[in-house]
């Protein structure tokens, strides 16, 4: 039961607002997206859980998109806050990187893994470009999107971008860091 919540916390709530979109349209999808993670926050919350800075960067997201849309009318520029807060992350990404801090710890502080605390920040500067390249790709394509695709292109696009790529962005990251840390054990 474990597994099946995250991958309906990253499935459902992408079909649900796909098809609501196709049947009444981008505003609606909108509401019952804000509403839906609205409820997830407020239920993890209930069940004594932190609210993840996840949540609350896909609530403010969603209401950013809301108010792109209802000012514009364009429903393609629902995907214009994220392309600058991807465009933010990137940016941290690179300071980060400049003051030789991990990416990955940073992104894992919502979570207490305990083996990746035992790791130096310094010695997992490679995987730094590995998030890097990441955001980037996401930034380029959500503006390209925009501007050559229609909303259901662009849609499963940033869709596949988003949870599934992340996910193979941390088994990438996961591989990296068993190899450093399969090297530093061997050179001690």
């Amino acid at each position: 039961m474990k597994l099946l919540k995250p991958f309906s916390d990253m499935v459902l709530p992408a079909a649900l607002f796909y098809i609501i979109y196709n049947a009444v349209g981008i505003i609606p999808a909108v509401i019952v997206s804000l509403l839906y993670s609205s409820g997830s926050a407020i239920y993890s919350k209930r069940k004594g859980n932190a609210i993840n800075n996840s949540q609350i960067i896909g609530i403010l997201g969603l209401l950013s998109s809301a108010v792109a849309i209802a000012f514009t009318g364009e429903e393609k520029l629902y995907y214009v806050p994220s392309v600058f807060g991807n465009a933010l992350f990137l940016g941290f990404m690179t300071i980060l990187s400049v003051r030789h801090k991990s990416v990955l710890h940073y992104l894992a502080k919502d979570f207490d893994i305990k083996s990746l605390k035992e790791i130096p920040e310094e010695k997992m500067l490679r995987i730094n470009i590995v998030w890097m390249i990441y955001f980037a790709l996401k930034v380029i394509s959500k503006l390209a999107g925009i501007l050559y695709l229609d909303f259901n292109k662009l849609y499963w696009l940033v869709f596949v971008l988003g949870d599934p790529m992340t996910i193979l962005v941390i088994i990438i990251s996961v591989v990296l860091i068993r190899i450093q840390y399969s090297n530093i054990n061997r050179n001690q």
